[in-house]
């Protein structure tokens, strides 16, 4: 049966999207594929098909336990054997599938990458022979990409004791050296890329700064009124999730709003997720937990109230808006706390995880600043935010007929400038960008107790970042150095519990930055200079 057959008879699609027919050709004439695609664009199918046609097992790795099951239950309704493991299953359940595939189950089976380290599964792999190796959000395999995770380094070792089948690599976001990296942590033969575009014309960017998080309220809530559709507000914690979806639902009686985050039960989270679903006009309040593999096509509206990690993030997230094609809104506010909380998040990177040396670390906290430096300046630019979204995955194309609040000379925000030197470029190939911080995100005046502290500080985390061939900022960013200032702490419980101050920072560097304050405290009780 040819591939039109398959996609009418077995899938019931009339036809191809664009990109999808070159993919599965290149699968299927055996050649390895690097598949850049955005959300929505029908990447499963780019698979799925070729796992038919070339018939036998199909090895998916993806991280998305929500999706796979949504995928196998949708591969099940159209007859196609498909089946699942993760770490939601029971002990029973996952035995009893590992039977299966000892007895040559023929299908589509998608697995979690931290199955790869249960000893069970890696005495499996030798009697599994895939005609297809799947790698879903392969961006992951990359320093540089916007979620890199341990597990999916494995992968290449794993696909060699598998005999290196023909290898899909799929991923809606990665910029150029992410493609490279993809292709050379996974050993792939000479691949053949696949980059459809990442444009989104009936996208309507907009950016909104605001001095403080406050302000933020009455704006989200008028947008929220004035927009009937259909919307999810993505959120950078869980606390803030709770707070919004609570006073929304309470200004806005008679409107479906639901909370979405990882620390909710899953009872719950199904509630949240099914309601979104099902109501008209519902408006989910999320941390990016929410949202992959989400099949709800008519989303009017996607708002951030913080400002995201990456641009990746943005990208994908924002772009889960309009996918029906009309026009749709994605907004995003942000204010000088946002930078706080996500320079928190990334002196985080790395704790509670042991497969990553502090080599690593350090290089996934470096990417992890640039990609912050690159969303803000996204977040405060003056001209066309789709250009600038399309330079950054390194894509040239045409655009006309914009509608993003630069286009249509619609930029809210203080008067204050952040030039940028010809657009923004991906950071495989970096431009210099010169950078204006808004008004308020300069020290402010501080007391002399204070800034006696803080100069002592500073110049411990000068030695400290000498000592270990260090940049400054990889020791303490300037922010959380003046909350340690100004709180003094005189324990290393007081100096953890200071927002931004991580574990390992305490760790390493706890007993050096408590003895500055001391010392500046003695200077200052003496009357020193």
């Amino acid at each position: 049966m040819g591939v039109e057959d398959l996609l009418t008879r077995r899938f019931q699609l009339s036809q191809f999207r664009p990109g999808q027919r070159e993919v599965i050709g290149d699968l299927l004439a055996g050649h390895d594929v690097v598949c850049v695609m955005p959300t929505g664009a029908g990447k499963s199918l780019c698979y799925q098909l070729p796992a038919v046609a070339l018939g036998g097992l199909t090895l998916v790795i993806s991280p998305l336990i929500a999706l796979m099951a949504d995928q196998v239950r949708q591969l099940k309704d159209l007859c196609i054997p498909a089946a699942l493991l993760n770490s939601s299953q029971s002990s029973t359940e996952r035995r009893d599938l590992l039977q299966k595939l000892r007895a040559g189950f023929a299908g589509i089976l998608y697995v979690a990458p931290e199955r790869f380290a249960a000893p069970s599964f890696r005495e499996l792999l030798p009697h599994l022979k895939p005609r297809l190796f799947v790698v879903d959000e392969a961006h992951c395999v990359s320093f540089w990409g916007h979620d890199f995770r341990p597990d999916y380094m494995r992968l290449a070792g794993v696909r060699k004791a598998l005999g290196s089948p023909v290898t899909a690599a799929l991923t809606a976001t990665a910029t150029p050296q992410v493609r490279s990296d993809i292709a050379t942590f996974l050993q792939l033969r000479s691949p053949k890329v696949h980059v459809t575009g990442f444009d989104r014309p009936n996208l309507r960017y907009a950016a909104r700064y605001f001095r403080t998080d406050r302000e933020k309220d009455p704006a989200l809530l008028r947008g929220v009124k004035a927009s009937p559709g259909t919307g999810i507000v993505y959120c950078a914690t869980r606390k803030t999730v709770e707070y919004l979806s609570a006073w929304l639902e309470q200004e806005i009686p008679g409107r479906a709003i639901c909370a979405y985050h990882a620390g909710m039960s899953q009872a719950d989270r199904k509630r949240s997720h099914d309601l979104f679903m099902r109501e008209k006009g519902a408006v989910i309040v999320a941390t990016n937990a929410f949202g992959m593999g989400i099949n709800k096509p008519n989303i009017r509206f996607v708002l951030h109230y913080n400002l995201p990690a990456s641009l990746e993030a943005y990208y994908q997230e924002a772009g889960r808006a309009g996918r029906d094609g009309y026009t749709a809104d994605s907004v995003l506010y942000h204010s000088t706390r946002d930078m706080a909380i996500q320079e928190f998040f990334i002196d985080k990177i790395g704790d509670n995880n042991d497969q990553l040396r502090e080599t690593e670390i350090l290089r996934l906290k470096e990417s992890a600043r640039r990609k912050l430096v690159t969303m803000k300046q996204y977040a405060f630019a003056r001209y066309c935010r789709r250009r600038i979204i399309l330079n950054y995955f390194g894509q040239n194309a045409e655009i006309s007929g914009c509608h993003c609040d630069a286009c249509r000379g619609k930029i809210k925000r203080a008067p204050e400038r952040v030039s940028l030197d010809h657009g923004l470029r991906s950071y495989s190939k970096p431009k210099r960008i010169k950078l204006r911080i808004p008004k308020d995100e300069v020290l402010p005046p501080l007391d002399p107790a204070t800034q006696r502290r803080f100069e002592s500080l500073r110049e411990t985390r000068r030695r400290l970042a000498h000592q270990d061939s260090l940049p400054a900022f990889c020791v303490m960013h300037d922010r959380i150095l003046l909350e340690v200032a100004r709180e003094a702490p005189a324990s290393k419980s007081a100096l953890l519990e200071i927002f931004g101050v991580g574990a390992k920072t305490v760790e390493k560097y706890g007993d050096a930055l408590l003895a500055a304050i001391r010392a500046a405290v003695w200077e200052n009780e003496k009357g020193g200079p």
